[in-house]
């Protein structure tokens, strides 16, 4: 028969805050790595920030049009889902795809993948699926077009 012996619990050598450390540095690692798996799939994705130090990754391709309102964008997504974040959108412009993302309005990005008809000549919109009907501005006007027709011809 064996007879363990109880040892004592000595507090003075445990130091909450260290583990603490410790277990924050292991989840930015264990997220960091699930941001490279994502970043290195052959689809491309978005990390968006939302509150509270949480972010969330969204597949670039079902993003319809993004909407700017002071220093927020909105996301609309395919899905019918809508995702607001604080940022502006110049942020998100260089981080999308340039030939498939065209700004029509100082308010709005559309991806051309969703787009379904269009008139720059008497009422100047763009209509994206989901009837959504947007503005385009005469400053984007051109390079809408331009965009539009080199999507087109790849």
């Amino acid at each position: 028969m064996m007879v363990t012996q109880a040892t004592t619990f000595d507090q003075s050598r445990f130091n909450t805050r260290r583990i603490e450390a410790r277990m924050q540095r292991f989840e930015l690692l264990r997220r960091h790595q699930d941001f490279i798996a994502f970043k290195n799939a052959p689809e491309k994705y978005l990390l968006l920030p939302l509150r509270c130090k949480k972010s969330i990754l969204i597949p670039v391709k079902d993003i319809v049009y993004l909407q700017a309102t002071s220093n927020y964008t909105e996301f609309f997504l395919n899905n019918g889902k809508k995702i607001m974040v604080s940022r502006t959108m110049k942020e998100f412009l260089s981080k999308l795809d340039a030939e498939m993302f065209v700004r029509v309005h100082k308010s709005f990005t559309i991806n051309l993948n969703y787009l379904l008809h269009f008139d720059v000549r008497e009422e100047m919109f763009v209509q994206l699926i989901g009837d959504v009907k947007l503005s385009v501005s005469r400053r984007k006007k051109k390079e809408f077009l331009d965009k539009r027709k080199s999507y087109v011809g790849r």
